[in-house]
């Protein structure tokens, strides 16, 4: 068994109107807040106003930061700080998904403890303190409303790499999945691969046997597999919604990799090719590789129980995985998105210059050196 130490928000609302619940549990931070979105659906859908109301009505004063870009960048970051610190907040709510999420903890860690973001990703300096954060969820699929850690993107650099902190976990975290219901069918189906994928990785790189996570796991695969067609075909049943919320919680939470350890080199593969290509959906990048990644790693251990739990075959997942991605409506090559194929070289050195941690290699089930990253970087093209 490995030692495991997980960190957990202080208070996690899940279903149908928690939204104003657990924004009148925001009074207990304090008295001035700052609201974080992206450019355009909290404020055109009216979510942001509701927002503003239920805080303002238990007697908080908010501030409003917009615009925050998908795959947020360092400097984007650094700049919506210092707004955030001129207003000086008791605390901060992120409205939005993964990307908002991300980018408001990363703005609560560089407007309370200053310096840039990007020195804090390179471990130039320590993270100190952050601001709290309220997690307002709108889409089931990075799980950034129940743990501490952020990913954030540099374009002069085109690097993207992660930074965690406990101080980083949400104080309060909200998932109303009635919000969730105007979420574009092509926006939940990609987030179904993004869960997918944080259970499926760390099974697949676990480094001991520790049978209750290893259940756990394998059962938020199969449910996700199951789950998303459904909600693709019924996108307003709230039950559905919830279901998928909850493992999209679970899979980031940190207790289906307990006392197993386990990494996410495929999502470190995708932080490059987001980092050379920002305009391409996270989870999309990941759909894009997921079949190459499992053809690549099929003869090991775990990638075979994974296979034999979904498929009843121990070879079979890549194919599986493929039917799914087509049925879901997210099968799509490298180059389909856009990515040139010139950059399949650069990008895979990118990956072990930021990526490998073992002598000079990145982590997965095999380490995998430039070679090995460009291979399937080149099947998935």
């Amino acid at each position: 068994m490995k030692a495991t130490k997980l960190y957990f928000p202080q208070k996690y609302l899940l279903g149908p109107g928690v939204l104003e619940k657990g924004l009148k549990e925001a009074k207990n931070l304090g008295e001035k807040a700052v609201i974080i979105t992206g450019k355009r659906w909290a404020i055109e859908s009216g979510t942001l106003g509701r927002v503003e109301e239920i805080l303002m009505s238990v007697g908080i004063k908010t501030h409003h930061v917009s615009g925050i870009s998908p795959n947020p960048d360092a400097e984007e970051i650094d700049e919506k700080a210092e707004e955030v610190k001129k207003f000086d907040p008791d605390f901060v709510v992120g409205l939005g998904g993964g990307s908002v999420l991300d980018a408001t903890k990363a703005i609560s860690l560089v407007a309370r403890s200053g310096g840039h973001i990007w020195d804090y990703v390179e471990r130039k300096r320590t993270p100190d303190d952050a601001f709290p954060i309220v997690a307002i969820s709108t889409v089931a699929a990075s799980g950034s409303d129940f743990d501490g850690a952020a990913v954030i993107n540099n374009r002069k650099l085109k690097a993207k790499m992660p930074i965690s902190h406990p101080n980083l976990v949400p104080k309060i975290s909200i998932i109303d999945v009635e919000l969730h219901r105007t979420v574009p069918l092509y926006t939940t189906a990609i987030g179904c691969v993004d869960i997918f994928c944080q259970f499926y990785e760390p099974f697949i790189m676990g480094e001991q046997e520790f049978r209750s996570s290893e259940i756990i796991a394998l059962s938020g695969m199969k449910l996700i597999v199951d789950l998303c067609p459904r909600v693709l075909e019924s996108p307003e049943n709230i039950d559905l919604r919830g279901e998928l919320a909850y493992l999209a919680s679970l899979s980031m939470s940190g207790i289906a990799r307990a006392g197993r350890g386990g990494g996410f080199s495929m999502h470190w593969l995708e932080h490059v090719l987001s980092g050379h290509y920002p305009e391409i959906p996270h989870a999309q990048g990941l759909a894009s590789l997921i079949v190459a990644y499992t053809k690549h790693f099929i003869d090991y251990h775990n990638v075979k129980l994974v296979s034999t739990y979904l498929t009843g075959k121990d070879d079979q997942l890549p194919d599986f995985l493929n039917r799914w991605l087509s049925q879901i409506g997210v099968n799509r090559k490298l180059r389909d998105l856009g990515v040139r194929k010139e950059s399949l070289k650069e990008m895979a050195r990118d990956v072990v210059h930021y990526y490998g941690w073992i002598n000079g290699k990145v982590p997965a089930p095999e380490p995998m050196d430039e070679t090995k990253v460009l291979k399937i970087y080149e099947t998935s093209w």
